[in-house]
C-alpha cells in the first residue's frame, strides 16, 4: 500500500535583494505502485484439418449365376468426401471384365461350364487424391449349371432365379449324376441355406435336381422315404418347424405340414439332422414309383420366424444307392489363396458328417 507523502521545509534568515527572508521547500513522492502478473495475448483461432475418409463399399454382394447367362453388375462404392475413384480388378475368374465409365464401374462376364461353383471377385477402389485411401469391394458369383427341368430367368444387373418345370413331362433323363461343386463358406447372413441329403451310411450326400433318390419299399407292408436335413444361419437353439411334401405327377408320397425337428449343431456353423423318415401314403404296392420323377418341397422356420425353402426334382428308385461325395467348402480367397490361377482355397475334406 503506498505511504503518505513526506513534506520537509527549512527557513533561513538572511539578507535578500528585497530584504526579506527566503523559504526553501522540498517534497519526496512515493514510487508508483508495482503491478505484477502477465499480459494476456489474444487466443488464436483453432486450425481445422479436414479428415479424409476412405471409400465406403457395400457388404459382400452375392449373385446366383448360370452357365452362358451374361452378368453386368454395378460396383457399388462411393466416397463420402466426393473424391474421384480409381478401380482395379484384384481377383476374379478368367474372362471377367472390369469396365469403368467416369466414376462408375461394372463387372461384365459370361460364365462357362468350367466356372461352375463359387467364384469370388475383389475390386479395389482408390481415391485419386494426394493422400489416397482405398477400400475393397467383394463379390460372390455362385455359378450353377441348369438342368432340363429348370426354367432360368436372369437379369444381368441382379442375378438369376430358377423354377422347376411342372410335373407331368419327364425332363431329367437317364444321365449320370454329376459330382458336386464346392459350396461357398460364408459368414451369416450370406451363408444362410437349406440342404437335403440322401446318404444312409456315411456323410450327408447333398442332392441336386435330377439326382436319384431312394424309396425304401417293404412291399405290402408299406414304404418310407428317409432324408437328411442341414441348415445354416438359423436359430437352432429351439426345434425347427418343418413342412415337407413329395409327389409325382400321379400320386402323393407324403405330406407333412408341421413337423418339429431338433437339429444337431456343430462348430462349423451347420446344423444337421439325419435319417428323417416319412411313411409313404398307401395303399401299396408302390411299384409305380420306380423310375418316376418326383418333386420334393421343404420349408423350415426357426423360433424367430426366419424361413428357408427349397424345391428339388428327383428320380425315384427302389435300388440301394451309393453314398454321394460331400461337396468341399470354398473359403473366400483373401483368407488363404491356394494358387494364383484359382480363386478357391483348399477344400475341407468333409463339410457334413453323421459320425458325431
Amino acid at each position: 500500500m503506498p505511504q503518505p507523502a513526506t513534506r520537509t521545509a527549512s527557513c533561513t534568515a538572511g539578507p535578500t535583494t528585497r530584504g526579506t527572508p527566503s523559504v526553501t521547500a522540498s517534497q519526496t513522492r512515493p514510487p508508483p505502485p508495482t503491478v505484477t502478473g502477465r499480459l494476456l495475448s489474444p487466443t488464436p483461432s483453432p486450425t481445422v484439418t479436414a479428415t479424409n475418409r476412405p471409400p465406403a463399399p457395400s457388404s459382400l454382394q452375392v449373385f446366383r449365376a448360370f452357365v452362358d447367362y451374361p452378368i453386368d453388375v454395378v460396383v457399388a462404392v462411393s466416397d463420402p468426401d466426393g473424391d474421384p475413384l480409381h478401380y482395379e480388378l484384384v481377383l476374379g475368374p478368367p474372362g471377367l471384365e472390369l469396365r469403368t465409365e467416369g466414376q462408375n464401374a461394372r463387372l461384365v462376364w459370361v460364365p462357362k461350364a468350367e466356372d461352375v461353383g463359387p467364384r469370388f471377385v475383389r475390386i479395389k477402389a482408390t481415391e485419386q487424391t494426394e493422400v489416397a485411401r482405398s477400400a475393397n469391394v467383394d463379390f460372390l458369383f455362385d455359378v450353377q449349371r441348369a438342368t432340363a427341368c429348370e426354367r432360368v430367368s436372369c437379369k444381368p444387373t441382379e442375378g438369376c432365379t430358377a423354377s422347376l418345370t411342372p410335373l407331368g413331362t419327364d425332363c431329367c433323363g437317364d444321365g449320370a449324376e454329376i459330382p458336386p461343386s464346392p459350396l461357398a463358406d460364408l459368414p451369416c447372413p450370406e451363408g444362410r441355406g437349406l440342404w437335403v441329403g440322401r446318404n444312409l451310411v456315411e456323410g450327408f450326400g447333398v442332392v441336386r435336381n435330377c439326382d436319384r433318390f431312394r424309396v425304401i419299399n417293404f412291399g405290402q407292408i408299406g414304404a418310407t422315404v428317409r432324408l437328411n436335413l442341414a441348415v445354416r444361419c438359423l436359430d437352432t437353439s429351439e426345434p425347427l418347424r418343418l413342412r415337407a411334401r413329395m409327389r409325382t405327377a400321379r400320386r402323393e408320397l407324403f405330406n407333412a405340414p408341421r413337423v418339429v425337428v431338433r437339429m444337431h449343431e456343430d462348430d462349423d456353423g451347420f446344423a444337421r439332422r439325419f435319417a428323417l423318415a416319412f411313411p409313404v401314403i398307401g395303399p401299396g404296392p408302390f411299384f409305380e414309383f420306380e423310375g418316376a420323377e418326383a418333386e420334393l418341397s421343404l420349408a423350415v422356420e426357426d423360433a424367430g420366424g426366419q424361413e428357408l425353402e427349397t424345391r428339388l426334382r428327383l428320380r425315384l428308385t427302389f435300388d440301394e444307392l451309393p453314398d454321394l461325395a460331400d461337396p468341399p467348402l470354398a473359403q473366400p480367397p483373401w483368407v488363404n489363396l491356394r494358387d494364383s490361377r484359382s480363386n478357391l482355397t483348399e477344400p475341407k475334406p468333409r463339410w457334413l458328417s453323421n459320425g458325431w
